[in-house]
């Protein structure tokens, strides 16, 4: 081996392992609202709804729920699980 084709291999392996590196910060550095399910309706039944059916659309979530008085609603809930339009269900 040649002292060029060392310094070659050697670089393309501290090449790797700098982008593995970069790879993990990335997944670990996931914001505190990330759009999943269980945040948004744990956040609409703290406001005393019961979930019938959640669906995700392309700003958060379609939510159709039982307010506490019983009355059927339907939700438009934000990535974040914060309720930004409420409606009664037809």
């Amino acid at each position: 081996m040649t002292f060029k084709t060392r310094n070659i291999i050697l670089a393309a392996g501290a090449a790797v392992l700098v982008a593995g590196g970069a790879v993990a910060i990335a997944q670990t550095a996931a914001p505190a609202h990330d759009g999943k399910f269980s945040v948004a309706a744990e956040r609409v039944e703290a406001q005393g709804y019961t979930i019938l059916e959640m669906d995700r659309d392309r700003s958060g979530f379609d939510v159709e729920a039982v307010a506490s008085d019983g009355r059927r609603m339907e939700l438009d809930v934000d990535a974040a699980g914060k309720i930004v339009r409420e409606r009664l269900d037809d």
